[in-house]
């Protein structure tokens, strides 16, 4: 897996707070924070949720449908995050369960399936975030998806960042190659070409963009260049990543402890 960085098991049980997009494959997206840094993870999770009645996907994506609703998050009971990757690249941790929200955890009353059972199909990212890592030259976002949906999520890196998730729209590769279901498993690096890794310069809903795939091509690194829109955006966060470890926490802790 492209980054995949091995973690050693044992960090605590804690709450990892979620966000939910994706229909016809539902992907989990670990909302992080560098502060404390229990939770300064960036994990994109391949999933399929279940519960005992055997609908919660169908009223998850019913929900969506008739709502409307851009955020959907997942408050899962505590975990140990590295328990996802080990070493020796096999997850212990498989399943874990959770309550699906509509709107975000923190402020949102709304609870679409409780106890919903998260099955982990594929860790399609996982990192641990590193504060002292230099900060790319140029707009990096890492891209997932499978079939007709395509996501991108903001490649954090150290404070201040933010948070981004974002749906692509229509594509085209230049160089003849395009962002296949193999690659896209693998969660690519998108480097956004013009733009600095910075809140103003990041992607926007209707947006046509020129980017370079920096991981997966034939032809080296950054050899294929693509085209696409953005067709909607998730999640925007920057309150939770405007500060380190060692400058007392920053935006506010969620209210569950993540």
């Amino acid at each position: 897996m492209l980054e995949m960085r091995s973690m050693p098991v044992g960090e605590p049980k804690k709450f990892h707070g979620m966000a939910v997009v994706g229909e016809e494959t539902v992907y989990l997206s670990h909302l992080p924070m560098f502060s404390p840094p229990a939770h300064a993870f960036q994990v994109l999770l391949e999933v399929t949720l279940d519960n005992d009645a055997g609908n919660a996907q169908k009223l998850y994506v019913e929900d969506r449908h008739q709502t409307g609703t851009d955020l959907y998050t997942l408050a899962p009971e505590p975990f140990s995050i590295t328990e996802l990757v080990t070493p020796a690249g096999q997850p212990v941790l498989t399943s874990f369960t959770g309550d699906l929200v509509r709107g975000h955890f923190d402020t949102s009353t709304v609870i679409v399936v409780e106890a919903v059972r998260v099955n982990v199909r594929r860790v399609v990212h996982f990192r641990r975030l590193d504060e002292q890592e230099a900060r790319p030259p140029e707009l990096t976002y890492l891209a997932f998806g499978k079939g007709s949906e395509r996501f991108l999520a903001h490649r954090i890196v150290t404070p201040p960042d933010f948070d981004h998730l974002l749906q692509i729209g229509d594509i085209r590769s230049v160089s003849g190659v395009s962002l296949t279901d193999d690659l896209l498993a693998k969660g690519p690096r998108l480097a956004v070409s013009g733009r600095s890794d910075s809140i103003p310069d990041r992607l926007a809903e209707g947006q046509q963009v020129a980017a370079r795939l920096l991981d997966g091509g034939a032809g080296g690194p950054g050899t294929i260049d693509l085209r696409f829109t953005l067709k909607r955006e998730f999640y925007f966060q920057e309150g939770e990543l405007a500060s380190g470890s060692g400058s007392g926490g920053g935006g506010g802790g969620h209210g569950h402890g993540h």
